[in-house]
């Protein structure tokens, strides 16, 4: 078994914290204006309370087939074992890491680059060379690697640390934005927006934004072989980290929406940010308790955004180690630390490729990312928990009012990905099919060797 030289070091409250620190990060306190961009003053509220509801459908997915099948890897193994290893199951699975290789480090890369960010508001010089942001991210990701490369009870307790770091950060930015709370500026509709036209024009991007935020409530399945109970502990935290960070950004976004004129913070015609946009969270703390008060949040931001991507890195890294540990990746990657235990190769080559991402633009690289889980990870994941239901199979947890959180699940998905614009679904397409061009020919090249070697 691949994770019997793991060690189950993570329990129910570690489990909950890793999930919750890859969820809040540095996400919501760069992506405000974002979605304020796409949804107009509290129109914005839509795409926070259904990308909760989109996340909370998905994460009973992910719940139960978890809890079925508690290995590393998370849809890599639920993929394998609902297929069959002999049969799709082994393109799906491969497909799945495929898709991870390329989309872990894009979203790393959006921590790094929302570290650097905020970095420039304690460093006014920084924030004046996109050159230097973009070393600051660099510098972030490298930092990153190097903390976790130890042990998984460590990085269990760590999470906890930083996990009440994140939550402390956003509550001080809720407790600042509700200090001089202006209600009939957080509940105007702008004269010229309607509900239902507004909805229609930006509900998408807003969506899509949102499930970026998100993203991260499933890492305690990705380390399922190094969770204790995992047929207990797994589904608990899925639901209750959702429910925590959502019930957090609906607050953050109602209080900064009355704090602050939306309209100071949307990006340019031309993409670009804002001086208040940039530094969101810190400039309403400075509106409400001084530079002073602004600076020591700014400092837990930083905190924050450093526990986002160091708990995404954690999961991402144990994918390619149960491909490889199974035969369906490159044999390096299934190598563990002598003494430590954790899959050292695996964690240095995703936290390595993360690092050039840090120079593209962010809002493409959120929705690239995207579209990057949908099909095979999404979609997929939701076809192979009906398939485990059609054959009778009973999980230790089954999923509340099935199927119906799963269809909405499914709906949302494949809306988001039609909604994230030609170029990201073209990455999407093209890096999956690239995929599967890749496996059939590795997979011809091993029927040669083999049909070679016994004639």
């Amino acid at each position: 078994m691949k994770d019997a030289a793991l060690v189950r070091g993570v329990g129910v409250r570690g489990a909950v914290a890793i999930n919750a620190i890859s969820m809040i990060g540095i996400g919501p306190l760069i992506t405000i204006p974002l979605v304020l961009g796409a949804l107009h003053g509290p129109l914005s509220l839509a795409g926070w309370v259904l990308g909760a509801g989109l996340a909370l459908c998905d994460g009973l997915v992910w719940a139960e087939l978890g809890s079925l099948y508690p290995g590393s890897g998370g849809t890599y193994g639920y993929l394998l074992e609902i297929f069959g290893r002999r049969g799709p199951g082994r393109l799906l699975a491969f497909l799945f890491v495929w898709q991870t290789v390329f989309v872990a480090p894009l979203n790393q890369a959006t921590g790094y680059i929302g570290f650097a960010n905020y970095a420039g508001y304690l460093v006014p010089s920084l924030a004046a060379s996109q050159r230097a942001l973009q070393l600051v991210a660099v510098a972030v990701g490298v930092v990153t690697v190097a903390a976790l490369y130890r042990g998984i009870g460590t990085i269990s307790r760590t999470s906890i640390v930083l996990a009440v770091a994140s939550v402390a950060t956003l509550l001080c930015v809720i407790a600042a934005s509700f200090a001089h709370f202006a209600p009939a500026q957080a509940l105007s509709l702008p004269p010229k927006d309607s509900l239902w036209a507004g909805l229609r024009a930006g509900l998408g991007q807003a969506l899509i934004i949102a499930m970026y935020d998100y993203l991260g409530y499933n890492q305690s399945s990705c380390i399922g072989g190094e969770v204790r109970d995992p047929s207990r502990t797994i589904p608990r935290s899925i639901v209750i980290s959702i429910v925590l960070v959502a019930a957090l950004y609906v607050a953050m976004q109602v209080g900064v929406l009355g704090a602050i004129p939306w309209q100071s913070i949307v990006p340019h015609a031309d993409g670009s940010l804002p001086p208040l946009g940039a530094h969101v969270a810190s400039a309403v703390v400075e509106r409400s308790f001084g530079v002073a008060a602004a600076t020591v949040v700014t400092i837990l931001i930083l905190v924050t955004a450093f526990a986002s991507v160091y708990g995404n890195l954690l999961g991402y890294s144990r994918v390619p180690y149960a491909a490889a540990s199974d035969g369906l990746f490159p044999l390096a990657f299934a190598r563990v630390h002598g003494r430590h235990r954790f899959p050292n190769v695996s964690l240095a080559v995703m936290g390595v490729l993360a690092l050039p991402a840090c120079f593209f633009p962010l809002d493409a690289i959120i929705n690239a990312l995207t579209t990057g889980i949908v099909l095979i990870q999404s979609i997929a994941q939701i076809v192979a928990l009906a398939v485990v239901r059609a054959r009778g199979v009973r999980a230790p947890y089954r999923m509340w009012l099935y199927p119906l959180p799963a269809l909405l699940a499914l709906a949302g998905w494949i809306y988001v990905f039609l909604s994230a614009g030609g170029p990201a679904i073209a990455f999407g397409v093209v890096s999956l099919g690239a995929g599967i061009a890749v496996y059939a020919a590795s997979r011809y090249g091993r029927e040669r060797a083999s049909h070679g070697g016994s004639s």
